[in-house]
């Protein structure tokens, strides 16, 4: 550690979230820890965000700007990893922001526990709405409550009374809500988001966190803001069943090579069959009729690897929706499950509204 005060670099990628940029911009620059380097990746973006990075660069010497072309989100944080200089790295996405007291409070649990990588909650930001999402019940130090090897292995999927909340199967995953050490950071396995769906950040994870010594702050520092319509994570994506096996593919061979295959063997099928609740909401987003929608649904649970994953499930930690739905996915009932979506997918933009 190159001091009392370590310095962190906070990469932000940027595109196209110009009504947002300032909120995001503001809340770094205003952190009770000032040993920052607040680095702003321009990543191509046609709107007015280049020329606001660098009106921010020129009013605040801990803004520094890297405008490149665009590449995607994994691309962006990669720019900025690779150009950090600091001892710690956290990534901000610029629709998002934090609490003033989010970089002191972690640089503090890190220093006082010699924690690789600090991790704390979110809220998710809706119009006129804010939900907390705590990752556990506590605060704890990497050698209590919970050990790095059983978050790791949450990382890939969940076991037992987990699965109480299924649809909660990458809570831990996001690259945000974190504070690295730079050297965990850069360990990291870069995956762009166009070749394995959504599930960049669980790949990066499996990478950087394997072996590392990991602290949780209960508290909500990180506000995920879920009202952009440029975020990447909103839109019906016609391809995320194929790229999503590509994703599971990019984990087979992690285990394979890290020698876990056996040990998470049950955790990764887990991960594959509520990997369905995400797919099932996606499809059923689509604007297909309710019979294209059942067919789709068909096509996907006939995959070898989802009848394994859904045979094996042990649903007795879950409520009647949820084992209900598993059951439908395990008999292939493509139009009931079809039908079970779109009550779910209305009562979800109910929660959003």
């Amino acid at each position: 550690m190159s001091s009392a005060f370590p310095q962190v670099s906070v990469i932000v990628p940027v595109y196209k979230t110009k009504e947002y940029l300032g909120q995001c911009v503001q809340s770094l620059c205003s952190q009770s820890y000032s040993n920052l380097e607040i680095i702003l990746v321009d990543d191509g973006s046609p709107d007015e965000c280049p020329a606001l990075c660098d009106a921010y660069a020129a009013q605040d010497e801990r803004i520094r700007v890297i405008h490149k072309e665009n590449g995607g989100l994994s691309s962006a944080r990669e720019a900025g990893i690779q150009n950090a200089s600091g001892d710690y790295i956290m990534v901000v996405d610029s629709d998002d922001w934090i609490e003033p007291d989010t970089v002191a409070s972690c640089i503090e649990t890190a220093q006082r526990g010699n924690a690789d990588c600090v991790m704390f909650g979110y809220t998710r930001e809706y119009p006129g709405k804010s939900i907390d999402t705590l990752l556990f019940d506590c605060d704890f130090s990497y050698d209590e409550a919970c050990s790095e090897a059983e978050i790791h292995r949450r990382m890939v999927g969940l076991v037992g009374e987990e699965l109480r909340e299924p649809q909660r199967i990458d809570r831990l995953s996001s690259v945000c809500m974190k504070l690295y050490r730079a050297e965990v950071a850069r360990k990291g396995r870069i995956v762009s988001e166009q070749v394995v769906g959504t599930s960049e950040d669980t790949i990066f994870n499996l990478y950087a966190l394997d072996g590392c010594r990991i602290s949780y702050i209960n508290r909500c520092f990180y506000h995920y803001r879920k009202t952009n319509a440029q975020s990447i994570t909103t839109a019906h994506k016609a391809d995320l069943t194929e790229k999503w096996d590509v994703m599971y593919s990019v984990v087979q061979d992690y285990l394979e090579s890290s020698g876990k295959a056996e040990a998470y063997r049950t955790p990764f099928l887990n991960r594959v069959a509520c990997g369905m609740i995400g797919l099932g909401l996606n499809e059923i987003s689509s604007q297909a009729s309710i019979w294209q929608k059942a067919r789709r649904l068909q096509e996907i649970l006939a995959n070898p690897l989802y009848t394994k994953a859904f045979a094996q499930l042990d649903t007795s930690y879950c409520d009647m929706k949820w084992k209900f739905f598993f059951l439908l996915c395990k008999e292939k009932a493509a139009l009931p499950l079809a039908v079970l979506l779109k009550i779910m997918n209305y009562l979800r933009s109910r929660v959003a509204g």
